[in-house]
């Protein structure tokens, strides 16, 4: 009943709401704002002096979910009748494969992990807060890392270059949501005995507050842009072909900067990650009621020893074809028409998104031939030839010149930048396609230009801005920024890209789809139209058709 009772908090309208003193509130003693929901208030952490904006952190937007809400759909936030002031909050629980093993012990030292992590940080201009101005849009952020690592709170994701770039004309939402094991344990059991892919649903609840509650501090409910990088990408085009499109996303537009991940369909495989973990976790045989009544560091030991199982470029964990929530792999999804097609899109790769996930020592055909075959074991021999076709042999006169290059090209291809060609294609006239070639061109490398900043903030001690044309301002990063800030605000990213910056912007185009997609190029000269070499048309295709399952 409760539960009922707060969706229906979330449904009230404003004028209704206010006997419940909904709202913001400024304190007489620190000056800062108190956000009063249904079920908690919460004080503003953080107020930016110079760029004038507000930072409200850790706000649950559901309830811990541990014991029986383990793999299970978030449930509402538990009542808290004391003032938060956002320093309760946690990341949600990590782990990383073999090759990045080395950033385990710094994520933990960031940020305490626990299974009490479904909190949400918002940045609002001060404007906004102040009632000056109403129904500004909103940019959502999802972060990305595998879906097995990462936090809303990573060093590098603030929001506030955004809101200078959009002249405080946004307002920045970015929640955790969950990872490894704990978000995206799947397979038949799971399916027949809790929720897969919870994460998904955890992401959407965090949506779901924004829909609910983002009128408070002068949000616009309905002009949601959702936004994120890798796994945080690869979930937004999960959402969009959710229960076949039946299942409306709650955003109007969308940035998927490298979605990325691995189509995981089969049951067996899925079945076997699942027997692993349950093993692991002293649970063989028991389901889900013998691994929800274990503690969190049984589980976190099981989480992370079958992650660090992962073969070379792989994490494990991810979304799967779950007949609920994702009925189909999405490319698969997009090509069939079941998809949601009320949303405009902006689309992005970087020019070598397959490297950091090759295995260097990959040399011989026959370590290639090997790979395939324990990447797909599904495939017959004539599927491994139709793929080896795809990606022939290297040599002299070949596609390719060595198999690292070979493999490299399969992986960025079918993890990550045909991706960005199924949605162009799913939604033309309605979609923008960035190549960011800037070298190394690696996964990940866009982050640093999109979340560039040049303020230093240390609580209200100390807060430094450095503004110098064409170095710190006014250059390539703010340059792409204000692509990103300009679609989140109108849906096209060239109406308030910037001008005299250095190098100068140029007209984005929109995607078109033919042998390549039609792209505005970002290298380290700035600015150009191309045609995407990362996205061919017969290799796409492939991929897209599903022919490679073997179902």
């Amino acid at each position: 009943m409760r539960g009922a009772l707060w969706f229906l908090a979330g449904l009230i309208p404003s004028a209704i709401a206010a006997p419940l003193s909904l709202g913001l509130k400024f304190s007489t003693t620190n000056g800062l704002p108190t956000l009063t929901l249904p079920y908690a208030s919460y004080t503003a952490s953080l107020y930016d002096v110079t760029d004038d904006y507000y930072t409200f952190k850790n706000i649950r937007f559901a309830a811990p979910p541990v014991g029986d809400l383990r793999w299970a759909k978030p449930a509402p936030p538990l009542t808290e009748t004391k003032v938060q002031d956002g320093k309760v909050g946690n990341q949600c629980m990590q782990a990383t494969p073999p090759q990045f093993f080395v950033a385990y012990p710094i994520l933990q030292s960031l940020e305490p992990a626990s299974e009490d992590c479904l909190f949400l940080d918002i940045q609002v201009p001060g404007k906004a807060v102040r009632g000056e101005v109403k129904n500004l849009p909103v940019l959502f952020w999802l972060f990305g890392g595998g879906y097995v690592l990462g936090s809303k709170s990573f060093l590098l994701y603030d929001g506030s270059p955004f809101l200078k770039s959009s002249g405080n004309n946004l307002i920045y939402v970015a929640p955790n949501y969950r990872l490894g094991a704990f978000g995206f344990l799947n397979g038949p059991t799971v399916e027949a005995q809790g929720i897969a892919n919870a994460a998904f649903w955890d992401q959407r609840a965090a949506f779901q507050w924004v829909q609910d509650y983002i009128y408070l501090l002068g949000g616009d409910k309905a002009t949601v842009t959702a936004m994120g990088e890798s796994a945080g990408a690869g979930s937004i085009m999960h959402h969009l072909t959710a229960q076949s499109g039946t299942l409306a996303p709650l955003f109007k537009r969308a940035i998927l900067m490298s979605p990325a991940f691995e189509p995981l369909f089969d049951p067996a495989r899925l079945n076997k990650q699942y027997q692993t973990f349950e093993n692991m976790a002293g649970c063989k045989g028991l389901g889900l009621a013998c691994l929800r009544s274990k503690s969190t560091s049984i589980l976190q030991a099981a989480n992370l020893g079958s992650v660090l199982q992962s073969p070379y470029g792989q994490f494990g964990y991810g979304p799967a074809v779950d007949h609920g929530f994702v009925r189909d792999l999405p490319g698969i999804e997009l090509a069939k028409g079941n998809y949601f097609k009320d949303v405009t899109v902006l689309l992005g790769h970087m020019s070598n998104e397959g490297i950091l996930f090759t295995d260097p020592m990959i040399i011989f055909n026959s370590q290639v031939d090997t790979l395939l075959k324990s990447n797909f074991p599904q495939a017959t021999t004539k599927i491994l030839n139709d793929i080896e076709s795809q990606y022939p042999d290297p040599g002299l006169f070949s596609t390719f010149f060595t198999n690292f290059d070979r493999v490299s090209t399969l992986i960025g291809e079918y993890v990550v930048t045909c991706n960005t060609r199924y949605l162009a294609a799913a939604y033309p006239s309605k979609s923008w396609a960035y190549q960011f070639s800037f070298p190394p061109g690696i996964h990940g490398f866009d982050l640093i230009f999109a979340f560039w900043r040049t303020d230093l903030n240390i609580g209200q001690l100390l807060q430094i801005d450095i503004d110098i044309d064409f170095l710190t301002q006014k250059n390539l990063a703010t340059g792409f920024q204000s692509y990103l800030t300009s679609f989140v605000r109108t849906g096209d990213p060239n109406t308030y890209r910037e001008s005299g910056s250095f190098p100068p912007t140029t007209s984005f185009p929109k995607a078109t789809v033919g042998n390549g997609v039609t792209v505005l190029d970002i290298d380290m000269f700035g600015y150009s139209v191309a045609t995407d070499p990362d996205t061919p048309a017969g290799r796409c295709a492939y991929w897209q058709s599903g022919a490679w399952t073997g179902r």
